[in-house]
């Protein structure tokens, strides 16, 4: 039995780098004396051949602060390696093996049975299993340890994975890994249900709580589901051999789409569709994938989920997956998650490929998770997932980092991978198809499925991620897919002034730009989104039910977006309590006037005001329009404005 108390925790490691001293040769012995007497660095020698340099060991970040000096110059001092195709046994390291002994623990102090622990180098990959009481010793070469890349701890189930970057290990006691739970992230979870970042994101959260996905049928083509576990226990249909899971992938893709909603656990984006489970993994081939879509055929599913595939293309999947869009049968496809092109069938034009991308702040910042960033996020905290497949064949994306879902036998796992995107997009197929209008009493036909795919892709809000091959059309919006709030113009107004500032509040996530436009507006329903930045009341009052609709003078429609459109006055008011949301705007020769207000207690998002109501005028094109934005002191714009303002988006002195 290992005695916990004498475990070292696992400290990061320091890195070996070459500095050359800049500047004077007295500067230069000055700058080498200075590493000799640091603490926290390890001078192993200095070679004084022109030009001279030190080999010391110190952290990244004191490395960095001395580059950013300018009194040295400085480089990894990286390791030689044959140059023969890698990993090859003739070419391991020399010094015997070094037996690394690993503790695995919660945060709770609870030794984790079943933790896999990867030890990660470019060239190799080590694995162990934590036994009963958490421990588990991995076999690595001697000569190796001290350029591993990192520690990846994955626990079995209810704790969050952990990476540790360049590690520093001991093989004289265990190394110690403490796992942050579920519970210390989500307070009360899994008593209580969950409301992931990933409905928020989707805003599966804000639609009416009947839009439930009733009698659709999901085919979840994957490794089986567990009716073990009880947010899947009476959900699943079909035979009984299919819901077994050897891998636990089904079944936390079963749990997004359609766990059940009983006030625990997880719930589904659809808890009242009808989850069908057939099994091809592990071990399937195309022949399995095949069948499986030839019993989705016949079963008349309604959305088949496709979370698997293969690099290579298949002429015989691909003449299957028309068959069932024939027949009215919606494949949605995950990307893939090498990294590479998208993955076959996602990459058919007859499926919708789904990339993944994740939110920062929602998983601790020791988690394996974090590695998981590629490229600049939005403001937002938004990012394109480093393992997404991307490429023009991207339709959209969807969350599938730090994706908390079902695994058996009755716990919980935080996953990546464009296999947890899929489902999110899959759910959302099911509520359009079940609760849409344009699908009550629609033929079951290719053309069905190719109006879903496009409800689904022009209700995206575009992220400006820097590369659109991977994230398509963008996050897909449930409410605005299902038609519940009004859409608005995605076309920045004509005045260049106001379309300057029109880009700059899209950006910023200030105002939605990606929804549809339609022929009227129905201003009262038009609520943006909330920036998280924003103090507390503000997102309160925004959040406000939306209040009726509400008519223009001259009687609407009134053509919104268009180039010209008729004048529109108001005053225009809200019931007490009623969000009046914006933005508004006119384009050359569309006046508008009037003022906008909203009655005691209801919070009016940008009432605007365009050159005194008057109308704009062709030659009025070069001169600065006003925008006055007023509220009581005290009421919600405050905030707002106080925003804007600090963001440069309006006047200082206004």
């Amino acid at each position: 039995m290992t005695d916990h108390n004498s475990a070292v925790p696992v400290g990061s490691r320091r890195e070996r780098y070459l500095v050359a001293p800049l500047g004077a040769p007295h500067e230069a012995d000055h700058l080498l004396a200075r590493l000799g007497e640091d603490p926290a660095t390890t001078v192993h020698r200095v070679v004084s051949t022109a030009p001279s340099f030190a080999v010391v060991e110190m952290d990244a970040d004191r490395a960095a602060m001395l580059t950013a000096s300018g009194a040295a110059h400085v480089e990894p001092d990286l390791p030689l390696r044959c140059a023969s195709p890698m990993p090859d046994p003739s070419v391991s390291p020399s010094g015997g093996v070094a037996r690394v002994p690993f503790l695995v623990t919660g945060s709770d102090g609870r030794p984790l049975e079943g933790a896999e622990i990867y030890l990660m180098n470019e060239t190799f990959l080590l694995r162990g299993v934590t036994a009963q009481d958490g421990t588990v010793t991995i076999d690595a070469p001697a000569g190796v340890l001290h350029a591993l890349d990192g520690v990846h701890v994955k626990p079995r189930q209810d704790y969050w994975a952990v990476w540790l970057g360049r590690p520093e290990l001991t093989a004289d006691a265990p190394n110690l890994v403490t796992c942050p739970s579920f519970a210390e992230t989500f307070p009360g979870f899994p008593q209580r249900p969950l409301d992931g970042w990933a409905r928020r994101a989707m805003r599966f959260d804000a639609l009416p709580p009947t839009f439930r996905g009733d009698g659709i049928r999901i085919a979840i083509v994957d490794s089986g589901a567990s009716v073990e576990h009880p947010d899947l226990a009476g959900r699943v249909v079909g035979e009984r051999d299919q819901w077994e899971d050897p891998l636990g992938h089904g079944t936390h893709v079963a749990g997004i789409i359609g766990g059940a909603d009983d006030g625990h656990g997880i719930v589904g984006v659809v808890p009242e569709a009808v989850l069908h489970s057939y099994r091809v993994l592990p071990d399937g081939r195309f022949s399995d994938l095949i069948e499986a879509i030839d019993r989705c055929i016949a079963d008349n599913v309604d959305v088949i989920n496709l979370s698997l595939g293969n690099a290579q293309p298949s002429p015989l999947v691909a003449r299957r997956i028309e068959q069932a869009r024939q027949a009215g049968i919606a494949c949605v496809a995950a990307a893939g998650s090498s990294g590479g092109p998208v993955m076959f069938p996602a990459s058919l034009p007859t499926v919708l490929a789904v990339a993944a991308i994740g939110r920062l702040g929602d998983y601790p910042p020791e988690s394996y998770h974090a590695t998981r960033v590629y490229g600049v996020p939005t403001v937002e905290g938004y990012f394109s997932a480093s393992f997404t497949c991307h490429g023009p064949e991207i339709d959209v994306c969807a969350p599938g980092v730090a994706i908390v879902s079902s695994v058996p036998a009755a716990g919980y796992a935080a996953w990546d991978g464009t296999s947890c995107a899929a489902p999110y997009v899959t759910g959302l197929a099911a509520l359009l198809l079940a609760h849409h209008p344009d699908f009550r009493g629609a033929a079951r036909d290719s053309a069905r499925v190719d109006h879903l795919f496009e409800l689904i892709r022009g209700s995206c809000r575009p992220l400006p991620l820097g590369d659109p091959t991977r994230s398509g059309a963008g996050l897909p919006d449930a409410v605005a897919a299902l038609g519940l709030v009004p859409p608005v113009t995605t076309s920045p107004p004509a005045h260049p002034i106001l379309a300057e500032l029109w880009t700059m509040m899209a950006q910023s996530g200030l105002i939605p730009v990606s929804v549809p436009t339609v022929a009227h507006a129905h201003f009262a329903q038009l609520t943006p989104p909330i920036p998280t930045h924003l103090p507390p009341p503000m997102a309160t009052h925004l959040a406000t039910p939306p209040a009726p609709h509400f008519s223009t003078s001259p009687a609407g429609p009134f053509p919104f977006g268009t180039s010209a459109g008729p004048p529109m006055t108001g005053p225009f008011a809200t019931p007490a309590g009623s969000p009046l949301g914006g933005p508004f705007g006119a384009s050359t020769g569309s006046p508008m006037g009037g003022s906008f207000a909203a009655s005691t207690g209801s919070p009016t998002d940008f009432p605007t005001h365009f050159d005194g109501g008057e109308p704009a005028q062709d030659g009025d094109k070069n001169r600065p329009s006003r925008i006055t934005l007023t509220a009581p002191a005290g009421e919600p714009l405050d905030p707002l404005r106080a925003a804007m303002r600090s963001a440069g988006l309006l006047p200082q002195t206004h």
